[in-house]
């Protein structure tokens, strides 16, 4: 067998090296004479042949030292390829087709909560939420038939785990493919739990606009509508009253007059939560303490509900304010009683509760909850009835939604409440489970500053009502006409304008006028805008302003001042006087 030589290329290129480096050692041989001419060939090839193995010992150990650096860097390049694999931000799995676990990284162990050791020879399925295992399942079957790239999304739980909730699941995105042998499935698992929650979060976001944008629409609506209603409810009751008190005690129409009054209060009640609910109703906001508004209403609560149902008041016994108007706190408490009484079949339990809470920026982005974190009064009213369901509950603030039977409700109590409370700044959460109750949770601003007494008016002189000079605005002719009748038969004077442009035309031709009794929504300009021209031209005149519609006209935010005065339309022939004579009692001349 022929053994193995030196390339001869490379060792005439070694003798080469070697017979250059010679002349630097010629000193070293030992003499020789001139006619010895074999023994000088043999010592020179001797040389060479040293030379020549030094030369390759100086290689040899420079390979070896090449070597030795290799296999450092080649150390230190698997630790880094090592660290990547181990420590990449996504999850790799090595995984036979029969669904075992051949090798994992560290972020995949983690991700599955499992050491790396006790995760090989496991089955990745364990790892797959009932709900999504026959869909991995299926995933799996086409990626090991058709042998090609694909993914998935699947939420995982830990292994062996039988029962799991929400919170203790990952949701991942698996991407499988098989190796080139066909006989290995490598998937990558990315953690995107996060990413869910905030699509979750941004879907709760979106459905919550929509949900305020419509019953924003709605809200306008309903407020546009009680608008209109109550101007011709308030030429029907006007003219009614105005009637009875023309006609004598046996009038054969006085029965039905009166049939005509009471029918039209009852309707302008139907309008006045028409516009609670979208929250344009003028109030008179006031600081109260909360508990005690509560604890006066208990008695009417108790009467209203029944004896076969508790009323359980739980107070907060702390000194809770709030500014708003204490007839609102009525109406709200009667709506949630009265809709818990009507859920509650035989006896029960009404709890109502109060508390000081502080609400915090993560509080604030719950559903519906209020925007600004501060410290709020929570009203708590929490029934033992039949509860709602989940179809139903988004539905439940919509205005005539209701869930009675024909005649046994209008379906504005809820909205009643949510206008209220949204005109206030609050806000309001409802939780129920159908058998077991529902609770609504209102939170309204706790009012923070000092509580000082009223502020004391300087005694002003009182004048002799009846006789005084009034100028009427109201586009609406019948309004007009109506008015006029009322203040001429209770013996003012009266002067009417269709327009705010007639209205300054006559307030400038006219001496003497006192007072201005005008509608907010006109055309040319509002009621406030006409009241700010005439003051000019009368500085001491007193305004009375009225509407069909919404005093927050005049004053922002839909609150009234304390020194403005306004009547809601429809209003009695009563209510009109009276408001007459209380503006006018604050007249002094210049």
């Amino acid at each position: 067998m022929e053994e193995n030589k030196p390339n001869s290329g490379d060792l005439s290129e070694l003798r080469r090296r070697a017979e250059e480096h010679l002349p630097e050692r010629h000193d070293d041989n030992p003499p020789v004479s001139a006619g010895d001419g074999e023994l000088r060939r043999l010592i020179h090839e001797l040389s060479v042949h040293q030379i020549e193995l030094e030369m390759q010992k100086d290689e040899l150990q420079q390979t070896a030292a090449n070597l030795a650096k290799s296999r450092i860097e080649l150390q230190q390049a698997l630790e880094q390829y090592t660290d990547h694999y181990d420590f990449a931000p996504v999850g790799y799995i090595t995984m036979a087709r029969d669904g075992k676990i051949l090798d994992a990284n560290l972020t995949a162990a983690k991700l599955l909560d499992v050491e790396r050791g006790v995760l090989k020879g496991l089955r990745f399925a364990g790892f797959v939420t009932d709900d999504d295992l026959p869909g991995f399942n299926t995933f799996m079957e086409q990626i090991c038939k058709s042998g090609t790239f694909g993914n998935c999304q699947l939420r995982l739980r830990n292994a062996g785990q039988q029962s799991h909730s929400a919170t203790d699941m990952k949701t991942v995105r698996i991407d499988a493919a098989l190796s080139v042998t066909g006989e290995l499935c490598r998937l990558a698992l990315s953690d995107i739990t996060r990413q869910k929650e905030i699509e979750r979060e941004n879907a709760i976001l979106q459905e919550n606009l929509a949900q305020a944008q419509k019953m924003d629409s709605i809200g306008r609506l309903a407020g546009g509508i009680a608008h209109d209603y109550n101007n011709m409810l308030a030429a029907i009751l006007g003219n009614a009253e105005l009637a009875l008190r023309k006609a004598d005690q046996d009038h054969p129409m006085r029965q039905e007059l009166e049939t005509i009054v009471k029918v039209t209060q009852r309707s302008a009640e139907l309008t006045r939560q028409l516009l609670g609910f979208a929250r344009k109703q003028d109030i008179l906001p006031k600081i109260f303490l909360f508990d005690s508004a509560v604890d006066s209403s208990l008695g009417m609560l108790r009467r209203l509900i029944g004896e076969n149902i508790v009323v359980d008041w739980q107070p907060s016994n702390e000194l809770l304010y709030v500014k708003m108007d204490p007839v609102q706190i009525d109406q709200i408490l009667i709506n949630l009683c009265v809709n818990a009484r009507d859920a509650i079949t035989g006896s029960g339990r009404i709890t109502i509760r109060t508390e000081n809470v502080h609400l915090t920026p993560s509080d604030c982005n719950r559903s519906n909850c209020c925007s600004k974190p501060d410290d709020y009064v929570k009203l708590t009213v929490t029934d033992t009835g039949s509860g709602i369901d989940k179809q139903t509950l988004p539905h439940i603030y919509e205005p005539f939604f209701t869930t009675k039977e024909l005649g046994q409700g209008t379906g504005l109590g809820l909205s009643t409440v949510y206008g209220i409370v949204k005109q206030n700044f609050g806000c309001l959460e409802c939780t129920s489970e159908p058998g077991k109750g529902t609770s609504f949770i209102i939170y309204l601003p706790l009012y923070s500053k000092v509580v000082s007494g009223e502020e004391q008016h300087p005694p002003v002189k009182e004048v002799a009502s009846g006789t005084e000079s009034i100028l009427i605005v109201e586009d609406e002719p019948d309004i007009l006409e109506l008015v006029k009748d009322i203040l001429e038969w209770s013996g003012y004077s009266a002067l009417t304008a269709l327009t705010p442009s007639e209205a300054i035309r006559k307030a400038t031709e006219h001496q003497g006028i006192r007072l201005l009794l005008t509608d907010v929504v006109m055309p040319e300009m509002n009621g406030s805008e006409l009241a700010r021209k005439l003051k000019t031209k009368i500085p001491n005149l007193k305004i009375i302003f009225m509407s069909g519609y919404s005093a927050d006209v005049i004053a922002g935010h839909g609150t009234l001042d304390d020194d403005v005065n306004f009547i809601q339309k429809p209003f009695s022939v009563d209510n009109l006087i009276k408001a007459i004579e209380k503006a006018l009692k604050s007249w002094q001349p210049l």
